[in-house]
């Protein structure tokens, strides 16, 4: 295993629907709300995620994978980040995916390279019910 590698899931804040073009996959619309998002780095796992904060808080620099498209869209916000061991990234996205009221909002997003079969790595959260008094 390569030093500072391994995977990371990202937890999005979008604050309005927005319909955002991803690169080459096209123009998607997205719904307001948390979205989870599922990565990994080889090497320089550490400057990966550093990146993606940078490109969060900016809102500007070279949009190079699916999930920079996103985070750079004025009401995106990124408000989690933890990191997981090398060879997880399918792991935790298939169990994302088994997770109750979680919907792909775009196929293939973050895994066009995937050899696990993922449908995606990007994940719409459920809408969280606020306790009433």
């Amino acid at each position: 295993m390569a030093e500072d590698s391994g995977a990371y899931r990202l937890t999005l804040q979008l604050d309005q629907a927005a319909t955002i073009t991803v690169g080459r996959l096209g123009s998607f619309a997205f719904k307001a709300g948390q979205y989870a998002y599922i990565g990994s780095a080889k090497r320089a796992l550490s400057k990966r995620v550093a990146r993606h904060q940078r490109l969060a808080a900016k809102k500007s620099g070279k949009l190079h994978w699916h999930i920079d498209y996103l985070m750079s869209h004025p009401d995106c916000h990124m408000i989690k980040q933890e990191l997981f061991e090398a060879g997880k990234e399918c792991e935790i996205s298939a169990a994302m995916a088994r997770r109750r009221g979680v919907t792909i909002p775009v196929e293939g997003f973050g895994a066009t390279d995937c050899r696990a079969g993922c449908k995606t790595h990007l994940y719409k959260l459920p809408e969280r019910k606020m306790a009433t008094e």
